[in-house]
Parts: structure tokens; C-alpha cells; sequence
């Protein structure tokens, strides 16, 4: 349920504390937060609760929640498991706002009983599992671990992360007064990351929000959160945690072996304009820079300045491994270059040492590539390490003194990439007086470009814009109830009828049922022909040896049509074998895939080089459904096959992507109504006609049970 921005207020901003798990004999959890409290000389009131003990650290204590105020902001329950369910219980019985719940180790059970407590509750619960929060801005640290990161100096970045050791390392990975506040969520049993998203979109002294996340419970929340704080002008950015799997997931289709744990994910924040860092170093990066004064990039082409060649060799291979492009530069710019550094190269990474005569100052070089209409974002390529000698440091004064100079002159963001991840020397940053970020290492410092042009598009929190194809609603509760009845692979019948409710086309066929029927249906067909097995049993006919191809006369087709029967029968027994499907053979130049298996954010469909390697070649891109034809178009121009369509060394003519394109379209239509229904869809191949671009489905498989739900 949706909480109150007023009850996570005062559980950021209590004014009345109770502590429950503070002990009178030893050091215990609730003795940590209340000496946090005490070192920040918090100013509400905070109460010991416990049995037996009168006094904890020399305040009062309350033997039971009965004799607790009756407005009573926040509780810090840091007790065993058994007893935090009866607390939290008793707590909102007597009207307490918000509770925070450190615990773990809980059982099955004692889970499930508080988790269910949690979601129906009307008191806030924090948790559990999770290190607290802390609300640097007021100084207010309701957090486990004494003299630990609550001692920071507040900034402007509010930092949210599922993983408590996360909303440890990452503040200590950063430069210290950069967080406003750092809430450690742990479990997420009620309130979760997009709560904190929406409320910190609110908070006057947040600019930017960071999150670590390890699930998304909630996809429709956390979009409507991301909308807010997107509204408010607050950038975000995200470290997904948990992205692999140990093993390929056991699925029936090809799509869903096709799309890892993690690709639903990044669709989401590719949809939501949020950047992806790869791990705690990059967030640092990018924490750095939207911790400074906003200035949006309008992309991703930088200029790059060095004092070394290898540095900007560096530079140039990693720009592409982390989405960076290096600006062109206009010719007016390559001409300034010229004048200012003679005998250089005038391109990015530019090697201000280079070239052979007397240079300009590096102002006005940093000011010459600021100005160029084709540069985005302006890095300076430095070494800035803690371990440098301050004669070595004094390298770099050319640097700073330019950032400290041109800043002033540009309105592009301008930032500095030391050349390793070392802890910044503190003479190199008191040096640059211009609030510019000085991010550790190459690679971060890339992202941290790639999350300046982010945090662009607006959000779009209802997903249903994309252009319907009218399917009647009656047809439409009709399929929903024949799926409904079904399990495992649909029946071909009623998979074609899917594909048909929808205009996705497909390759004309005629099912039979014997061989002596065979060459009567086929009539009408071209030949050569291929032969394939009706069975929902036998998901992957060819692997199963069921599909014959290339059969030029009514002779040999029904030679093929018994030997499949008969092959059929013995895997899938006689029952099992709704027929034989015959279709006209067709150009197999130009073989797609296209399909969509089921995750915790909606259908995640993909699109790609299809046939009997799709798995070898894994040659797809995807995106959450529905999506319009447009976007589809932009995924299949990513994809080897994409590149193949548009004529390729003339391996096929150039082919228009505009009817495979609105063929996806439909299937993501189809997702989107059917997709909590069918598990996985699996149209492979669909073969597209060189030249014309005709795209037309030759198998499709449809599958009623997801095999395995995404977390």
C-alpha cells in the first residue's frame, strides 16, 4: 500500500524516538544507535524500552510500549526475530507512525507472518534486514553501526540501497559532504526503494538520488517514483546488483534462454533514461558528478584532454566499451587547434604535449574545445592520486588553472578523470576552486559522462500508448479462456488463431492428418515443400528430427508425412500428434526470431537472427512491451540481422526493416493483453523476404506456464 510522504517523514525526522534492543550489561544493537544519536546530539527525545533495566546509558528507561507517548514518531525494533512481530504488533495498537526494523535471521514462518503484518499494516515498516537510515541533512542517524558513516558531512545526494553493505562502501568509495541521506532498505517487506524515490523527490536538500538495487517488487511504483522525482528535476542513477545466473534457466522456448536474469532490468532503466553503473567505483563516479551544480549534457560526445599519448590511447579504447563517442570537432575547431598546439594532431583524445613548436596556454586550448558545437561534455585527463608528490601534482597546475578559468565561459558540464582509482590528493582538489566533479579512474569518469546525458526523456507512467490493432473484445475473452484451460505448449491450432487475432502474418499451411491426404491439401503449393510434426509435446521439431524439407513431388511427401507420424508417435505417443503441417519452402537467406518470455516487469520481448543457431549466435536486442513499430525498428538496426537487411557486402539486396518491424509491434500488442497468460512466445524463424522485407512467421510456439518466474 501506498504510505504518506508525512509518515516517512517522521520516520526521517522523529521527534520522539523508542528503542527497543539497548542493553544495560553490554554493547548491543540498540546501545549503537542510541550512541549514534548521542554523538549527533539528536535533539528529540529517545526512549530505552526494556523489561527489567531503569537506566541504559543514562536515560530512563520505559518497561513497556503501554507507557510510551501516545505520539510516538518512530520505534527501532533491534531484537531477535522471535519477538519483533508481537512488538510491531503492540506498537501500532498503540498509534506509533513508523517503525525500523534492523533484524534478519527470521524463520520461514516468522517471515511469512511478518511480512504479512507489513503489507497490511497502516504503521510505516522500514525493513527488515537493512543497517537503518540516516538523515545527514538533520542529523538524525537511526543507524546499527557506531562511528561508522554517519559521520560524514551532509551533500545534496540521497542514496538508497537494498543492500546494506552497499549503504556502507558506497558513501565510503565517495567524497566525503556528497550524501543528504543514506537509507539502507534491506528487505523491502513494505516500505521499499520507490517510496524513499518518491519522497526523496520532495526533499529540499536532495538534488540527485543514487540507487543499489537487487530487485524492483513493484515495477508500476517504481515508475511512478522515477516520474516524480524526474518532474522535480532530480537525476537518478542505479547500480543493479544480482544481474547474472548460474546457469542458463530451464526454458521451453528459445526467447527465454535467449534473455538473461538481468535484460528486463536494463530495458526498464534504457525506458526510464536512468544510467547503469557496472559497480561500486563507477556509482562513485557518477555520484560525483551529479553531486555538483546541474548541467545537463545534450549527449555523449566529449572532448578529451591529455599531456600524454598513452593516456589518450586509453581513453580513445575505452570510450566505446562504456557507450562514450569522442567528438568529431567542427573544421573551424581543427584550424584553432593548428594554431594553438603546432605540429599536433587536432583530434579527440587531443595530446596537449604533443606537436613540435611553442605552445598556446591550456586555457585557451580547454576554451577552443569547450565552444565546439560537436562536444557535449568537456574531460580533463589528469593525475590527481593522493600517492603524487606535490612537485609531481604541480604537473597538473595547467589543468586546473584552465577548469578554473574556462568554467565560467561555458555552460557544458566540465569534469576531471584521474588516471587511476587512488584516493584524490586533497592539494589537487583544494587547487580546482570551480565546483567541478574530479572522478577516480577512467572508466568511471566515461560513466559518469554517459549519466550527464541521461535523465532526459519524461517517464511514461501509463504504458499503454502504443497503437492497437482491434482485436475485438470478445475474440479476445474467448482466447483468454481456451489459454486459460490450457498448460504447457498450446495446441497449433489455437496458437495460429493467437497469431491471427493479432494480423501477425505467417506462411500459408495446410495441416493433414495421413499421407494419403497430403499431396490433395498441398495442391495449390509450390514445391519443394517442407513437412513438419503438430504436437505440443514436441516444442522443437527439428532438434526431434520431426521436419523434412525440400520434398519435390507428391510421392515424397508422403513417404515424409509417414516417417513423421510414425517418428512423432514413438516420442510423444499417438495422442500427442495433432498432425502434419506442410508449407511451401521459402528463402531462408533472411531468418529472424522474435519472441517474448515473462518477467516481474512485464513481457520482455527480443528480436534477431533467427533459425536453427539462434542460441549459438545470440544475436538479439529486446525491450519491455508494448512498443511501437518505431522502437522495434531501433532494435532490429542494432542486431547482426539488421545489418544483413540493409544490404551487407551485397551477401542480400537491401531490404526494408519496416515489416518485420510492425510484425514485433504486434507481438508486443499480443504481449501486453495475453502476456499474464503465456509464459514465453517463440516465433523462429520468421522469415523475411530480401528485398520486398516481407516478414512472414513459419514456426511459432507458445507456451502457457513461464518455467521459471524472474525475481
Amino acid at each position: 500500500m501506498p504510505f504518506r510522504s508525512e509518515q516517512i517523514d517522521r520516520l526521517m525526522r522523529p521527534r520522539t524516538v523508542a528503542l527497543f534492543g539497548a542493553s544495560a550489561q553490554r554493547f548491543a544493537a540498540g546501545n549503537e544507535v542510541l550512541a549514534n544519536l548521542r554523538e549527533e546530539s539528536f535533539p528529540g527525545v529517545v526512549i530505552p524500552v526494556h523489561p527489567a533495566a531503569t537506566e541504559i546509558d543514562g536515560l530512563p528507561v520505559t518497561p513497556e510500549i503501554a507507557a510510551l507517548p501516545t505520539d510516538l514518531d518512530a520505534a527501532v525494533v533491534c531484537l531477535p526475530a522471535p519477538a519483533v512481530l508481537g512488538v510491531l504488533r503492540r506498537l501500532e495498537e498503540h498509534g506509533c507512525t513508523a517503525a525500523l526494523v534492523p533484524t534478519s535471521g527470521f524463520g520461514r514462518q516468522e517471515a511469512d507472518e511478518l511480512r504479512g503484518f507489513a503489507r497490511s499494516s497502516h504503521m510505516a515498516v522500514h525493513g527488515p534486514n537493512n543497517m537503518g537510515l540516516i538523515n545527514l541533512s538533520d542529523r538524525v542517524p537511526l543507524w546499527i553501526q557506531h562511528r561508522g558513516v554517519s559521520r560524514l558531512r551532509a551533500g545534496n545526494v540521497g542514496l538508497v540501497a537494498q543492500s546494506g553493505s552497499a549503504a556502507i562502501f558506497v558513501p565510503r568509495s565517495s567524497r566525503d559532504g556528497v550524501f543528504s541521506k543514506i537509507i539502507s532498505s534491506g528487505s523491502e517487506w513494505q516500505l521499499t526503494s520507490a517510496d524513499y524515490v518518491e519522497w526523496l523527490a520532495g526533499d529540499d536538500d536532495t538534488d540527485a538520488i543514487a540507487l543499489v538495487l537487487e530487485s524492483i517488487a513493484d515495477p508500476a511504483r517504481f515508475r511512478a517514483a522515477v516520474a516524480s522525482a524526474r518532474a522535480a528535476g532530480k537525476p537518478l542513477a542505479v547500480l543493479k546488483v544480482g544481474r547474472t545466473a548460474d546457469g542458463q534457466r530451464a526454458t521451453t522456448a528459445h526467447t527465454g534462454a535467449l534473455a538473461a536474469p538481468d535484460d528486463s532490468y536494463r530495458a526498464l532503466f534504457d525506458e526510464l533514461d536512468i544510467p547503469v553503473a557496472d559497480d561500486y567505483d563507477e556509482l562513485a563516479g557518477i555520484i560525483e558528478v551529479l553531486s555538483r551544480p546541474r548541467r545537463s549534457s545534450r549527449g555523449n560526445r566529449i572532448s578529451a584532454t591529455t599531456i600524454s599519448g598513452g593516456q589518450s590511447a586509453l581513453v580513445a579504447d575505452l570510450s566505446g566499451r562504456f557507450g562514450v563517442a569522442l567528438a568529431p570537432l567542427t573544421d573551424g575547431t581543427r584550424e584553432r587547434l593548428d594554431e594553438l598546439i603546432p605540429g599536433g594532431t587536432p583530434s579527440i583524445p587531443l595530446d596537449v604535449g604533443g606537436g613540435s613548436g611553442a605552445h598556446a596556454s591550456y586555457t585557451d586550448i580547454l576554451q577552443a574545445l569547450a565552444d565546439d558545437d560537436t562536444v557535449d561534455t568537456v574531460v580533463i585527463v589528469a593525475d590527481a592520486q593522493q600517492t603524487l608528490s606535490l612537485s609531481e601534482l604541480d604537473v597538473e597546475a595547467d589543468s586546473w588553472a584552465a577548469a578554473n578559468t574556462v568554467y565560467a565561459h561555458t555552460d557544458k558540464p566540465i569534469l576531471f578523470a584521474s588516471s587511476s582509482a587512488l584516493s584524490i590528493s586533497p592539494a589537487f582538489a583544494d587547487e580546482v576552486t570551480v565546483p567541478v566533479g574530479i572522478v577516480r579512474g577512467f572508466g568511471p569518469a566515461l560513466a559518469a559522462v554517459r549519466a550527464l546525458a541521461a535523465n532526459r526523456r519524461p517517464v511514461t507512467v501509463d504504458r499503454e500508448g502504443a497503437a492497437d490493432v482491434g482485436v475485438a473484445p470478445e475474440i479476445l475473452d474467448s482466447l483468454r479462456k481456451e489459454i486459460a484451460a490450457q498448460t504447457g505448449s498450446l495446441s497449433a491450432e489455437l496458437s495460429l488463431r493467437v497469431l491471427d487475432a493479432y494480423g501477425i502474418p505467417r506462411a500459408r499451411s495446410v495441416v493433414v492428418t495421413s499421407p494419403a491426404d497430403a499431396a490433395t491439401a498441398s495442391t495449390t503449393m509450390r514445391r519443394p515443400l517442407v513437412a513438419k510434426v503438430l504436437s505440443p509435446s514436441i516444442p522443437h521439431r527439428t532438434e526431434a528430427g520431426c521436419v523434412i524439407t525440400d520434398i519435390p513431388d507428391d510421392a515424397a511427401l508422403s513417404v515424409a508425412v509417414s516417417d513423421i507420424l510414425d517418428r512423432a508417435a514413438g516420442i510423444a505417443g499417438a495422442a500427442a500428434v495433432e498432425g502434419v503441417e506442410i508449407q511451401e519452402r521459402l528463402d531462408t537467406r533472411l531468418e529472424a526470431v522474435v519472441g517474448f518470455t515473462s518477467t516481474i516487469h512485464g513481457p520482455y520481448l527480443i528480436v534477431g537472427t533467427g533459425g536453427v543457431l539462434v542460441e549459438l549466435l545470440a544475436d538479439t536486442a529486446g525491450g519491455l512491451t508494448p512498443m511501437t513499430a518505431d522502437h522495434a525498428d531501433g532494435l532490429i538496426r542494432k542486431t547482426v540481422l539488421g545489418k544483413r537487411m540493409d544490404g551487407y557486402r551485397s551477401i542480400v539486396p537491401s531490404t526494408p526493416v519496416e515489416p518485420l518491424a510492425e510484425l514485433v509491434h504486434r507481438v508486443s500488442l499480443l504481449a501486453r493483453d495475453l502476456g499474464d497468460l503465456i509464459g514465453e512466445l517463440d516465433l523462429n524463424p520468421v522469415l523475411v523476404r530480401p528485398g520486398t522485407g516481407d516478414a512472414l512467421v513459419v514456426d511459432a510456439l507458445l507456451v502457457r506456464t513461464p518455467a521459471k518466474t524472474f525475481n
